[in-house]
Order: C-alpha cells, then structure tokens, then sequence
C-alpha cells in the first residue's frame, strides 16, 4: 500500500530538527511537503518537520533515501504544481542525494558494502564435489535451509551460523570424505552389462495379459506384437539361446511409468557412487483399436511400426520414489541405440519414463492420445550400463586425502590406512589439504593446530584412517572454509578469485584461478575479463544460470503448486510440461548471456527456446522432439521474452486461478525492479470466483474502491492484467474457465462448454465462461489492449530494465544490494554497455571490472 509523502504546498509548519538538512532541501520540504508530514498531521506515519538530518543512524537514512527515491519517480508531491519543474526537482534531488551519497560512502569505507559471509548449502555442496572430484555427491539436503534477503541466499545477513548448521556441516564433511575413500584394493574394472527389458521382474510382473491393457506392457518381436509371449504360449523370453531374436524382444508401453505401471531396470543397482554410461535401445510403436465399439481400448495383438515421435525421460531411482532426473532423448519408429552419461548414487536403480504417454488414474481412465485409428506407445529392448568408470586411480579424492599411504580393506570393505610415523604424516597431509582446500595460503599455525587434534583422536584410540577424517572434517567446518573471507577496501587477489568463482561457477576457484591468485595476476583489468570470459564459456557456468534465476525468477518455487485435478485435468501430473518450461527459462537465459543479446529481451524477444511440448503449448508449428532450440516466434504470436513463459506463468499462478496482483508485482519486482510492499496484515486477500459468477478484474475493482488500497494497485494491476490472457499453466486463453453446478444433462446446453480426456486418464469437462479483459491504463495514462502493447510500453525505458538486471547480478555477486552510495557505480556500469543494447554479457562483464565487485 503507497501511503502520501506530500500533499499541499504550506508554510505553516516550520522545520525543526529538519533545519539540519541543507538550506535548499529544507527549503523545498517547507514549501511542498511538511502540509501533510508535519507533527500534527503527520500522513503516512512521516513528519517531514522533526525528522533529523542525522544520516548516520539508519533509520533516519532510510526515510531520507525513500523521500529522495519517491520525488525522483514523480510519484510526490501528488498534487500537479506548477512551480516544480524538472530543474526545480532535479536541484533538490542533487543536494539531496549528494550528504546521502558521502555518507554511504564513508560508512563502506570502514565497513565494506557487504559483511563476512558463509557460503549456502548449495555452494558448500559444489565445493567439496570440486574439491573431492566427486560430482555425484549429495549433501546440501543434510543441511539446513539458508535465509534468503534481498531476495538471494547469499547475502551475509541472513546467512546465520549457529551450533545446529556447524553440527550438519560436521556430518555433511564427513560423510562426504568417506565417500571418495577407496572401496577395492586395485582401480576398479568399469563392467558392461546389457538388461533385457523381457528379463526385468519391475516391466512384466503385474501383466495380466490381456486385461487392462492400457496399464500393461506390450510384448513386441521387432514393430509386430509378440503372440506366444502374449498368449503365454511361448516363454516370455528366448534368452541367451538365440542372441539375435533377443536382441529384436522389447516390451511396449503406451502410458507413462507411473502407479501401477512402474517399469525399472531392477537388476540393475548401482554398487558405489560415481561415472557411469547408459546405453538404450528403443522405438516408438503404434497399437491398433480392440475391435468393438470401444475403439480407444488398444488391441495387444495388433503392433505395427511407430508413427510419432515419443520424448523418452531418464531418472535413477532409490526406494521409495526418491528419483533424480538424468536425461532424456527421443525414441523413433526405427530402432535406436542412444547414451547417456551420468553420475549415479549407491544403490540406485534406473527408471524409464515416455513422458508425453498419459499417466493413468482409477477409476474408468480412458487413453487421452488413442484414436479410432489406435494409439501412440514406445517399446524399450534393453539398457546397456557400463561403470563405475574410474578415470584415475587412485582417484583426485583418494589422493588428496592419503596420498600414497597403502591401505587394508577390512571385512565390511572400509578402507584403513597405515601409517609409521602418524605425527609427520599427519601434519604432511594436513598441509597438502589445506592448500587445496582454503583459497588462500594456509597459515602453518593452521597446520599444527589441526595436527594436534590429530594426535588427540589417535590417543582417543581412533585409528590413523578416522582420525585424518575427523581433522578434515574439523577444517571443513572451519571459519577459514565455510566463510569467504574479505576485507573492506579493494579485495586482495584470493578474495577476488573467491567472489567471481562463486559468481559464475557457484563454487571454489578452480586450479587456473588459484594460480592466478597466487602470482598477483588476477586483479589485473585484462586478466579479470579472460577470467570472467573463460568462466562464462564453461559447462560450470550452468550452475550460475540454474542457481540465479532460482532465487531472481523464483524458478525453485515452480514444483510448488500442480495445475487443479477438475479445472484443469489436461495440464494435472504433466511432469514433462513442468520440466521443460523450467529448462526454457534457464535455456533462455543461457541464450542472453551466450550471445550478449540486449537485456531489452528480457521483455520481449524474437525468438523462444522451446521443444516439441512447449511449442504445442505457444501454438508454434514446425517443432518435433525433446531438444529445446531456438526458434523465431511467429508473428503476433503473443510470446517472447520471459513473462510470458510457462515457468513464470505458473509460479505466479496457485494451480486454480491467476491473480493479477500476483504477476502484476512479479513484473514490477522482477522485470523493472520496483519496490511493492506488502499489504497491511488488515486488508483480506481477494478470492477469485471459480464458479464463473465475476472476473477477476470486477473482484479486484470493489478491492481498490479503498484509496489506501488503490494506491498501490494501481501500479500493480495493469500488467497482471495483461497476463490475464494465460492460464495456470502458461496456455493463452480468451475466456476463463468456470465449474458451474451443472447436472450431466444441463452441460450439453452450456453456451460454451469443453470436455476431454486429461494427462492422467480420466474425464474432465468445463465451462468457457467469462472473456478475459487483458487491457489497462499504466499509472502514467499510456493505455494497451494486451500483453503485446505493454510490453512495448515497458520496452520504453530499457535502461530500467538493463539498471534492474545489473541490480540483481550484483546483489547476487556481491552478497549485498545496491546501496544509495552504489548508484554512481550503478549507471557508470550502464554507461559502459549502452552502447550494445545494454548486451547481458557485457553487463557482467562491467560489474566485474566495477569497484562494487573488486571491493569488499
């Protein structure tokens, strides 16, 4: 709610305390402001006619800083004067930010923009993976949730550290060094086992053939149906006696893996963590209609060669349901062998999903993709899976941690390392750890201190093996570790090193950045762009993209809510929908940042990067497969840029209704980087009308019939009614749909009605009901009719757009957000790149080189 800072010109009320301000400040509050914010007034909890000068407190700081912030945006005074012209405001807003600036400026100078602070759960968990090479680690789960300010969970001051994180973090270390400790006495052989999909228990034993067909398997000989395995007059399988049929077996699906059709390569368990290949064999098939009147039930007998193509999903899987998702290909009517590359946990099995199939759901499912002509499915042969593939033995982590001390295998196949002299080993290998492991030089008082808690465990009776363990998991907790250490002023080149590795790979400075560091050739402006440039062209780089738009887009959240099971069956359980749309974004993202395409885009682009799925979706033809790609978005096509996303459309959605407030203060926060304060704990949230009885809008007018509520929707709703045009899911819609309490009868009378069959089997129907208004006034007066003209509106001022983005980047790079005395620093950076469109690569590019980033 935007409550008033000024009101009427007046000289009634003098300035007290406010005397302090510079003459032509106070001067311009005592003739436009101190009418409404004065003591006896005293509008929106302000009098303008006692507050103190005093700019080192920071309370005090604060309300200047939001007077000067409220004038600049012409938001005050909000009665039209005719003696405030722009050179009239603009001088005041000069000696106004001018103390402001001195002061922000004097407070970083002793302090640093940003204070010391912990790396997140997500940053220690990249960190020992890169420290231990072990990417298959997982840990961040073992710890708890990090605070999140200024929207990013890498800002110091809601990254607390207490005895709860430093006991996770004490067992998150050692679980994590344990796992790169060797598990056989010579390097491990990667074995290469092929498993028959007519061999695994998990695809055929709960086939009932041919009873509930939809929910069963297929045998297939080839693209034909495989009768004797089908009629049980043949075994299920010919085996290993006639190796060139077998290869030619599979089992068909023609409904996703989902209860009770959850098919798994079950005999294959992982047997430790690490690298492992996966090779399968597939292709698509089509199944004819049972031969009645109930065309849509799939006749098993009659298999013939695919004609679609179907996206295909990996996941490993442990019990219970606790899946990761690896990989995903297409599966075509010609048979196909394809690999995946993938890190797999202990005991985890393989789980394959044909996403695009229906997930099907007692009771009376029906098969949303049959046809009179018959229906879709896809046919697995077998998968091939060869590792664990040690590249190195012993390996990076087996090495860094005992070198080349020999080791037994005790009867549970622990490793146990012996050591003559424990003491100078100890302190040996302590002191190779913590070169690695700090990111700067390890003091040798470091050393000797955890050498001596060494020598405690060993007198303890700990062995040599738990001992080591238990000191590096000491200096795995330590401050030195946990926290990036800086100090205010210009950062030293290891703290350097530090910042932009957890900028752009979200972990510790790799081998070519420490070196860097330690020669002093680092901080050196050409050196610092090759850095900055060689980190943005590598694989790590995707692990910046995921872990900002995380937190900037709130992409996490977008698993939080599912689509409502009645209103909108046809989006309910589509995981496929839902993955892609979160790989779009990032895809998108990455797409700016790789071809430092202008941040404009950000509003509004050209071109999408979408797959097969999202493609039907944004109603573009000519796109088939899994892959996403660029595609250029066909004209008048309503998509472009990313608040027209499904990603975005559906986290700012709840799964039944849209809020126009909800997207309207996502774009304003988000997009253009406006400050929307949260309604007062007073004022009722507005419930939207499933029932079809009013829309959204005529719900929302009565809400801002309060001035006090007015105030600030009407900054909010304008573009939330803009995306008013999309549904839960992302899909564009002209009406909204509506359940009405209609008999089965009544339905058939229904003006406009739909039915169908939705992604999880079962019968849906709904009524199109009211039309949807997508049009609104900005609060400047500049009117559009749809999502279309506002973006163009907003496009108006791409440098807003571009000063947002460079916000967020820097918060998140820095761990603090742009302060009042970073604004000069904050446009020289927009300066910089104005020449290319404010170009996303080189935006980070001038916030890396900026003293905002090279400084404490």
């Amino acid at each position: 709610m935007k409550l008033s800072l000024f009101f009427l010109p007046t000289l009634a009320f003098p300035l007290l305390l406010a005397a302090q301000a510079p003459s032509p400040v106070a001067s311009f509050l005592q003739s436009n402001c101190v009418a409404c914010h004065n003591a006896k007034v005293k509008q929106g909890n302000l009098d303008l006619s006692s507050l103190s000068f005093d700019l080192e407190n920071p309370i005090y700081f604060a309300k200047w800083e939001r007077v000067h912030d409220r004038v600049r945006d012409g938001e005050m005074p909000p009665i039209k004067n005719p003696k405030l012209t722009p050179p009239v405001v603009n001088a005041f807003l000069n000696q106004l930010a001018a103390p402001l600036i001195a002061t922000s400026r004097a407070r970083m100078a002793v302090e640093g923009r940003s204070t010391l602070r912990r790396m997140n759960r997500y940053e220690y968990e990249n960190t020992l993976r890169d420290i231990l090479d072990a990417p298959w680690l997982q840990v961040k789960e073992m710890l708890p949730e990090d605070g999140i300010a200024y929207r990013y969970n890498k800002v110091s001051e809601a990254l607390n550290i207490s005895h709860v994180q430093m006991s996770r973090y004490l067992a998150a270390s050692e679980y994590a060094l344990r796992e790169v400790l060797p598990r056989s006495a010579t390097q491990p052989q990667a074995n290469t086992t092929r498993y028959y999909t007519r061999e695994m228990p998990a695809f055929f034993r709960k086939v009932n053939f041919p009873r509930a067909a939809e929910r069963n398997t297929f045998p297939v000989l080839g693209e034909k149906a495989d009768l004797g395995a089908l009629r049980k007059t043949a075994p299920m399988t010919v085996g290993a006696a006639n190796p060139e049929l077998r290869e030619l077996e599979g089992l068909g699906v023609i409904a996703s893996t989902y209860e009770p059709l959850e098919i798994r390569f079950d005999k294959f368990v992982a047997p430790v963590a690490g690298r492992y290949k996966l090779r399968f064999s597939t292709h698509t098939m089509w199944v004819g209609p049972e031969k009645s009147e109930k065309w849509w039930k799939p006749n098993p007998e009659d298999i013939s060669r695919g004609r679609t193509v179907e996206p295909v999903v990996i996941y490993s899987e442990k019990r219970p349901h606790q899946m990761r998702r690896l990989g995903s290909f297409d599966a075509h009517p010609d048979a196909r062998v394809v690999e995946l590359d993938v890190y797999l946990l202990p005991n985890e099995t393989i789980r394959p999903d044909a996403v695009r199939l229906f997930r099907s759901r007692p009771q009376n499912w029906r098969n949303p993709l049959a046809t009179p002509e018959g229906s879709p499915g896809v046919v697995f042969r077998w998968m091939e899976a060869e590792g664990p593939i040690v590249d190195k033995w012993p390996t990076t982590g087996h090495q860094l941690l005992f070198a080349d001390l020999p080791y037994t295998l005790d009867k549970s196949g622990k490793a146990e390392f012996q050591s003559k002299d424990p003491q100078a080993d100890a302190q040996r290998l302590l002191r190779r750890f913590l070169e690695r492991a700090y990111r700067r030089p390890a003091p040798e008082e470091d050393v000797l201190r955890f050498a001596n808690l060494t020598a405690k465990a060993l007198a303890s009776g700990y062995t040599f093996t738990d001992a080591m363990i238990s000191a590096y998991s000491a200096i795995l907790c330590s401050p030195a570790f946990v926290t990036l250490e800086e100090k205010p002023g210009k950062l030293d080149n290891f703290a350097l090193a530090a910042r932009l590795s957890y900028f752009l790979r979200n972990s510790e400075p790799d081998a070519e950045l420490r070196q860097l560091a330690s020669t002093g050739k680092l901080s050196t402006p050409a050196t610092l762009r090759a850095q900055t440039e060689r980190l943005l062209r590598s694989p790590d780089s995707a692990r910046f993209v995921s872990s900002f738009l995380d937190y900037w887009l709130d992409l996490r959240k977008l698993d939080i809510t599912s689509p409502d099971e009645r209103l909108y069956n046809d989006y309910y359980l589509d995981e496929y929908l839902v993955e892609s749309s979160g790989d779009e974004t990032r895809a998108f993202f990455g797409e700016l940042v790789g071809k430092n395409l202008a941040a404009r885009n950000l509003v509004d682009s050209d071109f999408v990067m979408v797959n097969e799925k999202l493609a039907k979706l944004y109603g573009i033809p000519g796109v088939e497969g899994s892959a996403l790609r660029r595609v250029p978005r066909p004209a008048g096509n309503p998509r472009g840029g990313l608040m027209t996303q499904a990603s975005i459309l559906k986290i700012t959605a709840n799964g039944t209704t849209t809020s126009p407030v909800l997207r309207g203060v996502w774009i304003a926060e988000r997009i253009l980087g406006l400050h929307i304060p949260p309604p007062p704990a007073s004022v009722p949230a507005v419930e939207p009308d499933t029932r079809g009885a009013a829309t959204i809008r005529e719900l929302l007018a009565k809400h801002r019939s309060d001035t006090t509520c007015n105030s600030c929707h009407q900054k909010i709703d304008p573009a939330g009614f803009a995306l008013e045009s999309f549904d839960v899911a992302g899909g564009y819609r002209d009406k909204y749909r509506a359940l009405p309490n209609y008999t089965q009868q009544e339905w058939t009378k229904a003006p406009d009605w739909s039915k169908g069959i939705g992604h999880n089997g079962l019968a849906f129907q709904f009524e199109h009901k009211l039309p949807v208004d997508p049009s609104g006034v900005l609060p400047d007066g500049r009117r559009f009719a749809d999502v279309r003209e506002l973006k163009q509106h907003l496009l108006a001022d791409e440098r807003q757009i571009a000063r947002n983005l460079a916000t967020q980047l820097i918060t998140y790079s820095t761990g603090a957000p742009v302060r009042f005395g970073d604004r000069p620093a904050l446009e020289a950076i927009l300066n910089q790149t104005q020449k290319d469109g404010y170009g996303v690569r080189s935006l980070i590019h001038a916030i890396v080189q900026s003293e905002l980033f090279r400084s404490k």
